[in-house]
């Protein structure tokens, strides 16, 4: 059994709580409450929880959100609402994550960090596909997953092709898209001047790279942004011709108002710079 901790101020968020019975058949004992991010802090000092279901003022939500990607970087955080249902169905969501999580995987190399990394890269493969569209949800599985991007500021979205015609990853490149997400990852580099790079390789062979400001950070010039990823990626496709012989090339780039927008890259709506 998981053990949950409830961080609001709000009487009818706890009642709802509250009011759900078989917390053992969603996986959790019986929850614990912290009514401010100060409560909340003493706790998590003094008690083990594996995951937190948060419902609290921006300003407070902020705070706490900060100290926990400080202190807890893989702590799953579930939005707590006042509606019964949806708490057992982010409750559930919450369960299955850290069950991967903390699956037993000693034989082989992952550890708790790579998991939460790899379901994160799943998440938004499924936001690039389409498959993941509702802001609130996309909103709710950011935070579940412990995303470090801004969903409220500026992204860039650069989308690259590969040489002939469909099928040539599966074809060419012997270790399939997910080695290919991977060598790419290497070179790309996770992390550009307070912007978190994401390269995805989708089902159909699309590959984007994304770069979004980290929470936190200052607001970026869009322009700007634009003019560096850009840079950044074309230094780096002669490093990906070099190692790995494949002559990709840039499709488009563009600016997109946050990364709640990836999923309307499928739509072929989206203007291109």
């Amino acid at each position: 059994m998981y053990k949950l901790l409830l961080v609001t101020n709000r009487p009818e968020v706890v009642s709802a709580f509250d009011s759900i019975q078989d917390w053992e058949g969603l996986g959790f004992r019986m929850v614990r409450k912290a009514s401010s991010p100060e409560d909340a802090i003493a706790h998590l000092k003094a008690h083990h929880s594996d995951a937190i279901a948060l419902a609290l003022p921006p300003e407070e939500e902020h705070r706490l959100i900060t100290f926990l990607n400080e202190r807890y970087p893989l702590r799953p955080i579930m939005r707590a609402t006042a509606n019964p249902e949806e708490i057992c169905a982010y409750a559930r969501e919450t369960e299955q994550l850290l069950t991967r999580t903390r699956a037993d995987y000693s034989n082989d190399r992952y550890d708790e960090a790579e998991m939460m990394a790899i379901i994160r890269h799943n998440y938004f493969r499924r936001m690039l596909s389409g498959a993941e569209r509702d802001p609130q949800r996309i909103r709710r599985g950011l935070l579940l997953v412990r995303s470090k991007m801004d969903p409220d500021q500026p992204c860039v979205a650069v989308r690259l092709s590969v040489p002939d015609d469909d099928g040539y990853i599966a074809s060419h490149w012997k270790h399939g898209a997910e080695g290919l997400e991977v060598a790419m990852r290497n070179i790309f580099g996770a992390e550009l001047n307070g912007m978190r790079i994401l390269t995805s390789i989708l089902p159909d062979e699309h590959i984007y790279t994304v770069a979004c400001p980290l929470l936190g950070t200052e607001p970026r010039d869009p322009d700007e942004m634009l003019e560096e990823v850009t840079s950044h990626v074309s230094g780096n496709l002669s490093h990906i011709y070099e190692y790995l012989n494949i002559d990709m090339r840039i499709d488009a780039v563009c600016v997109l108002p946050s990364i709640l927008e990836l999923p309307t890259l499928q739509d072929g709506e989206t203007a291109t710079a």
